[in-house]
């Protein structure tokens, strides 16, 4: 069901009621409302109720004073309406869901002409000049209209469908690769944020929680998270892969984890960067000051400078080595078929005369809506911590363990002012990480990293607490740094085993602790590299000037971000990890798969991403990922 008249009315009255003066009005309200038509069904029914009671003169009445509709009453009006909606407990999702789209919209559409008069403002310079005409497209087959037979089915393209396609084929297996989204190149070529949020990114960069408390930034696209993330490619810390080993009852898993992240780490061409942006900066010289443990990222890309800056919009350069420009390749030079646009619907499964149950293929549906039928006796599911339970279940695995243990690393933001530009659009990505935090009890605690930021996802994540006022908070864009506090969490969620695939997550009081601490941290880092002033992504901001920084200052600064942390107040959330959710264990009775990723109970069938991961792992999981697929693909080879 599409939006009505009325709740269209209703939307666009909201979004020129968040969006700044300046904004494209006509673009901004035609990505709100395409957004909005985007979003999973159910998700979309409860925005419309809200909308079908603003329409109503008894809200206007209710929120503003004035018996009208929302979209009736003047603009200071409305946004009064929208303030006291923010305090209504019940309304305040609605609220934050409306505010971060139109905002995101408002700041990260181009406009008619290909740029924005709010860029202008900020002093943002848009898509680069300098990027290479006509990207060579990955070789993408067109799935047959006919059933097709193969040795293998990987499910995903990301980090760990990415590397098993490569090995099977290398392997001389017949491998089909199923990806649900499309190929980046064309998108990543025009560097525009909005559009490529809403065509790289799961449900068009809109996954959140079912309450909206988490945002969720999960890749969608040819080559998965590898193609958007930014490019942080870090190993499990020792103590952490010993005590994978433990649980999983394998003493030689820390080795045999290190052969493969030698491997992959050779594909990729990791190593650090040469040098740091100004964001990645505050980091190095404020920890280096405080006398703090930082240290600088091992990526798997090799842009330097202030080159680019966009890879969150997948890679216009052939810099950045994701699995579509590695380990993809791999796979069609050695034969692979790689499907874009085909979601995986259900792995065929049968039972044998003795009660033996083995893969025999994989049905799957093309964006199109034809159904395509794979016969193949092995299938690598590699769709994402959110998206393969739920098709493990749907092909008949019965695991208390799907869908439950997720972790996210719940992540969230201080934004630090300077007199110098920070331009956190620019440069390598993210570069160097502060681990002073990480283990504050039994390896649990939070790592401080830099987050490039483009005009869109600042705009989102800064509070809103009226147009003028978030307006003049964004001129400041220039000289922001984000830093963030990412959280290694104890506490665990779920998300859905049918097709809502709803995520249930509320951060544990311990792990909300422990991102306060570190906050603080940020803080400290970011007046010591020489900040004039930090404030939290809360509701209601915490801020703190230089002046104020005084050893008491910060010492009240952090002890206050803890108080909140235990009174809950509403602060944005994010996470970018996602994990655990099919989890591995010594036992069936501990984990869905095997500790070499094998379902228990069926064979031929595999799982090689994040839902794996028997713990968080509190670091940034794609090279983790890459090696947990490495080494499952290549015992599954020697079993063979």
């Amino acid at each position: 069901m599409g939006i009505e008249s009325r709740q269209k009315a209703t939307l666009d009255a909201l979004t020129d009621t968040f969006a700044p003066v300046d904004a494209d009005a006509a673009g901004t309200r035609t990505f709100v409302a395409g957004a909005l038509e985007r979003l999973a069904p159910h998700r979309r029914k409860k925005l419309q109720l809200v909308l079908n009671v603003l329409a109503s003169p008894l809200a206007g009445l209710a929120l503003a004073g004035r018996a009208r509709g929302f979209a009736l009453l003047d603009r200071a009006s409305r946004e009064r309406a929208l303030l006291r909606m923010a305090r209504i407990g019940p309304l305040r999702p609605a609220f934050d869901a409306f505010a971060r789209l139109s905002l995101f919209a408002a700041y990260g559409v181009a406009g008619p002409a290909g740029r924005s008069a709010v860029w202008d403002r900020l002093g943002y310079p848009g898509p680069r000049a300098d990027v290479p005409a006509g990207i060579p497209p990955f070789p993408i087959a067109e799935p047959p209209v006919g059933p097709l037979a193969a040795d293998a089915v990987v499910v995903g393209s990301g980090a760990g469908g990415g590397v098993a396609a490569a090995l099977l084929a290398q392997a001389g297996l017949r491998v089909v690769v199923l990806e649900a989204g499309p190929g980046f190149e064309p998108i990543a070529a025009r560097q525009r944020e909005a559009e490529s949020f809403a065509e790289l990114y799961l449900e068009a960069g809109l996954a959140a929680s079912a309450d909206l408390s988490v945002s969720i930034l999960a890749g969608s696209c040819l080559g998965g998270g590898t193609t958007v993330n930014w490019s942080t490619s870090l190993r499990l810390p020792p103590a952490r892969a010993a005590q994978w080993a433990e649980l999983l009852g394998r003493p030689s898993f820390a080795g045999e984890l290190a052969d493969a992240y030698d491997a992959v780490e050779t594909r990729l061409g990791v190593a650090v960067a040469k040098s740091h942006n100004r964001n990645n900066a505050v980091i190095v010289e404020g920890a280096a000051k405080l006398g703090w443990s930082a240290r600088a990222i091992p990526r798997n890309a090799s842009c330097t400078g202030d080159a680019c800056g966009y890879c969150g919009f997948g890679c216009a350069y052939g810099t950045k080595r994701s699995t579509a420009v590695t380990y993809l390749r791999d796979a069609f030079d050695a034969g692979a078929l790689v499907f874009a646009r085909t979601r995986a619907e259900r792995v065929r499964i049968e039972t044998d005369g003795s009660g033996e149950r083995a893969v025999r293929g994989v049905d799957a549906v093309t964006e199109a809506g034809r159904a395509i039928a794979i016969d193949a006796p092995l299938v690598v599911v590699a769709a994402g911590a959110l998206r393969t339970p739920g098709l493990l279940a749907r092909s008949g695995i019965d695991s208390p363990h799907l869908g439950r243990h997720l972790h996210l690393h719940p992540t969230s933001a201080l934004s630090a002012q300077f007199v110098q530009p920070i331009e956190p659009w620019h440069g390598v990505m993210q570069s160097a990480l502060c681990d002073r935090f990480a283990d504050l009890g039994d390896g649990f605690g939070a790592v401080i990293e830099a987050a490039p930021a483009h005009p869109g996802l600042m705009a989102e994540a800064l509070p809103w607490s009226g147009r003028d006022a978030h307006a003049e908070a964004m001129n400041s864009a220039r000289f922001r740094s984000s830093l963030i506090a990412l959280t290694r969490d104890r506490g665990e969620g779920s998300v859905g085993l049918d097709a809502r695939a709803d995520v249930s997550y509320r951060i544990d009081d311990g792990d909300a602790q422990h991102l306060a601490t570190g906050l603080a941290g940020a803080a400290r880092i970011a007046f010591a590299a020489g900040a004039i002033a930090v404030s939290t992504l809360h509701a209601e901001p915490l801020q703190l000037s230089a002046a104020e920084a005084t050893p008491a200052g910060l010492d009240g600064f952090e002890a206050e971000l803890h108080r909140r942390a235990k009174a809950r107040a509403p602060i944005a959330l994010f996470s970018a990890h996602q994990m655990g959710t099919a989890r591995m264990g010594a036992t069936a009775s501990a984990g869905a798969i095997d500790p070499e990723g094998r379902v228990y109970g069926v064979d031929g069938l595999i799982v090689a991403d994040a839902s794996a991961f028997p713990t968080a792992s509190g670091v940034n999981p794609m090279l983790t990922i890459m090696a947990l697929a490495h080494r499952a693909t290549r015992a599954l080879i020697e079993r063979r």
